[in-house]
């Protein structure tokens, strides 16, 4: 999609350093970039909220050559242009609508953007590029010339006030962002870490999500990551966070034009709207129409489940002989895919046994999937060197994987153990992204770095990781903590392979199975791996729920109540049909109220899931009926979890509601709560009464 360009001129003084700021405000001119700078000739940049400081006075500059080019700069003699985002003609304000995929099947761009020109010294024409959005801001350097120029990172701040509560994770670059999320007063930020008996600087990998003193959220992050080194957060003390990239730590070669990525300030008065943001893929360029005509909505961009063959068994899932029986089980299960995960390459798990073709076997596994409405993704390793696949490091080694798996019928690929956001590996991503659309296959990054809105770009990218998941839970615990920060943290920026959905005792932890199934929900993904034996699902009385659930949404709301790394309250609505996750991630008892008005429930049933008496087991209570004021209680003695089903009934021919009835066609709203121990939760919705329905 062409953006048209709609410039108002601001004429500036002649290059000098400027008195009074620049503010760059939003459409609403509720967002305020405020851009000046100090008594050193040194770029400054703040952000204001309603008149409320939320970012203050902090530093601008990307580093070239040696030379910041922040430092002695010098604003006039050429224009800043203002840009508004619309369709031909139309004024600034006209929003572009564009599809998504996640939390809802649109998103919005709406900004005012600006282009302010800048010279350093002698030698360097700049321009800072800005956009103000009315819940957040992005900028990015853009540094005129040709020939091979030297980056050494960027002198970009983040100054907060003082007394924030900052959440954060520091295990960005090589450890490939799977740090569990903990907060901290903005200005008690530690510096170093120990790390295996050994003293190490920090580095914050985004998103950084901070609760303000006075109220509100603001997330910090990046966006548009192409061509250029990943950046961490590094806290400097005094509750400022510097632009750091420890995966290029003495700079990068770059060739031609300089372009960043655009570093992103999400502002938010509730988690609702931090959630909620379009801010991230509005600033990535759309899909190019030759790879993409019908953008993110072609058939063959299908979002679905899997087993994945590796969280089972390891390794040893990809044996020939057991990948049949997890096709049977998929289709079983309602998955629309199958991902065979490490080893299925390697000799040792029989795929080349009695002389069998690694491709022709592959071909074979497709055609089975295919019909039973199965599809095949296939993992693959990045890296060389390893004992279970070759790499992809080379073009060449690249295209035959992408050819052999479209000739074989592969719908998609999981290429894992990136480990590094170099500008070298983000070159690389790019290119596997690149080349497997031409191929039309899915892509899952694992191993990998944060989202910065690559499926805006390119919707092949079907989830990464990126995000400390549930494949610890195989040999360590998740805090609870961290399932309650990461809603409001790393998934408020992408989608997040997280898999979650465990039932088998053993990997319960300090979780519940309605605790998994409520994850199910508030970890959603567009493709979405089950962690747990096929069976355990085939086998549950949550199967229907397995079966139905969507791994996409229409929209998403955060529910008050919910708490950064405490509580979580979200609901999804997929169609008619509500799902209402609640998890309470503290150790003890407690009281919630829920108003669930906005969900307009007149006419419901409910049917309420239980986890039983033991720990792994589950029970079902349906016909539950709201009393006649419109409210619900539940109080659960000794028991862990519950899941409240609510069913919707479909309109009538005429428009209206239709009546009670027990038809099992009638559509449905999931609420699932899960309460450590003991806990009674009040439901309150708008009058409902009405009808139970199932799948």
């Amino acid at each position: 999609m062409q953006r048209s360009i709609l410039a108002l001129l601001f004429a500036l003084a002649s290059f000098a350093p400027r008195a009074e700021p620049l503010d760059l405000k939003s459409s609403d001119g509720h967002v305020v970039f405020l851009l000046s700078t100090n008594a050193d000739g040194h770029l400054l940049y703040s952000v204001t909220v309603g008149g409320r400081l939320r970012i203050e006075p902090s530093r601008l500059g990307v580093i070239v050559d040696n030379i910041d080019l922040g430092t002695g700069v010098a604003l006039g003699e050429t224009f800043a242009q203002r840009f508004g985002v619309g369709p031909a003609g139309a004024v600034a304000k006209t929003p572009e609508i564009f599809p998504w995929r996640g939390n809802k099947t649109t998103a919005t761009n709406l900004c005012e953007a600006y282009e302010i020109h800048l010279r350093t010294g002698a030698d360097f024409a700049w321009r800072l590029e800005v956009r103000v959005f009315n819940d957040g801001v992005g900028f990015r350097y853009r540094v005129l010339g040709d020939g091979t120029r030297r980056i050494q990172g960027e002198s970009t701040s983040w100054q907060l006030p003082k007394t924030s509560k900052v959440w954060f994770q520091t295990s960005a670059g090589a450890a490939a962002y799977e740090g569990a999320y903990q907060s901290s007063r903005a200005d008690e930020i530690r510096l170093e870490e120990q790390v295996q008996n050994k003293k190490r600087p920090v580095h914050l990998g985004p998103p950084v999500t901070v609760e303000f003193p006075d109220g509100g959220f603001g997330l910090i992050s990046e966006a548009a990551l192409y061509n250029y080194s990943g950046m961490s957060l590094k806290p400097e003390g005094d509750a400022r966070l510097r632009a750091a990239f420890q995966d290029d730590r003495n700079g990068w070669s770059h060739d031609g034009p300089i372009l960043s990525p655009w570093r992103v300030i999400v502002l938010s008065r509730d988690l609702d709207g931090l959630v909620n943001s379009d801010l991230i893929p509005a600033l990535c360029d759309p899909p190019d129409p030759q790879l993409f005509p019908e953008g993110m909505n072609a058939a063959w961009l299908k979002p679905g489940k899997a087993p994945c063959t590796w969280m089972v068994y390891g390794n040893d899932g990809a044996q020939w002989h057991r990948q049949k029986w997890f096709v049977d089980l998929a289709a079983a299960t309602g998955c629309e895919y199958l991902l065979v995960d490490a080893g299925w390459r390697s000799e040792r798990w029989g795929w080349l046994k009695d002389g069998g073709d690694l491709w022709g076997r592959a071909a074979e596994l497709c055609r089975y999937a295919a019909e039973r409405n199965v599809g095949i993704v296939l993992w693959h390793a990045y890296p060389e060197g390893r004992d279970d696949s070759p790499g992809l490091t080379t073009v060449e080694a690249r295209e035959e994987l992408f050819r052999n798996c479209q000739k074989a019928g592969v719908k998609g690929v999981k290429i894992d153990f990136f480990n590094s956001e170099s500008k070298a590996t983000i070159e690389a991503y790019e290119d596997l992204l690149r080349r497997a659309a031409k191929y039309q296959l899915l892509v899952n990054f694992h191993g990998a770095h944060k989202p910065t809105g690559e499926p805006r770009t390119w919707p092949n990218e079907i989830t990464r990781e990126g995000i400390r998941e549930q494949e610890y839970v195989l040999w360590d615990t998740l805090p609870l903590a961290h399932y309650g920060a990461l809603p409001f943290t790393r998934m408020a920026v992408g989608h997040a392979d997280f898999l979650p959905g465990y039932l088998q005792r053993r990997f319960l932890k300090n979780t519940t199975p309605i605790f998994q199934m409520a994850s199910v929900i508030v970890f959603s993904s567009p493709f979405l791996c089950w962690p747990d034996n096929p069976e355990a699902y085939l086998n549950s009385p949550l199967l229907q729920f397995v079966r139905a659930v969507p791994v996409t949404w229409d929209e998403t709301r955060v529910l008050p109540g919910s708490i950064i790394g405490d509580t979580v309250i979200m609901g999804r609505r997929k169609g008619s049909e509500w799902y209402v996750a609640v998890l309470n991630c503290r150790s003890e008892a407690r009281t919630l109220e829920l108003d669930l008005s906005f969900l307009n429930l007149d006419g419901q049933e409910m049917t309420l899931y239980r986890d039983g008496a033991e720990r792994a087991a589950c029970q079902i209570e349906a016909n539950v009926k709201p009393p006649a004021n419109g409210g619900f209680l539940s109080t659960c003695e000794q028991v862990a979890a519950s899941l409240l089903t609510l069913a919707r009934p479909r309109p009538s021919p005429g428009g209206s509601r239709s009546q009670f009835s027990k038809n099992p066609l009638f559509r449905q709203c999931k609420l699932l709560l899960h309460m450590q121990q003991k806990f009674v939760t009040s439901v309150v919705g708008a009058n409902p009464t009405a009808v139970l329905c199932f799948h």
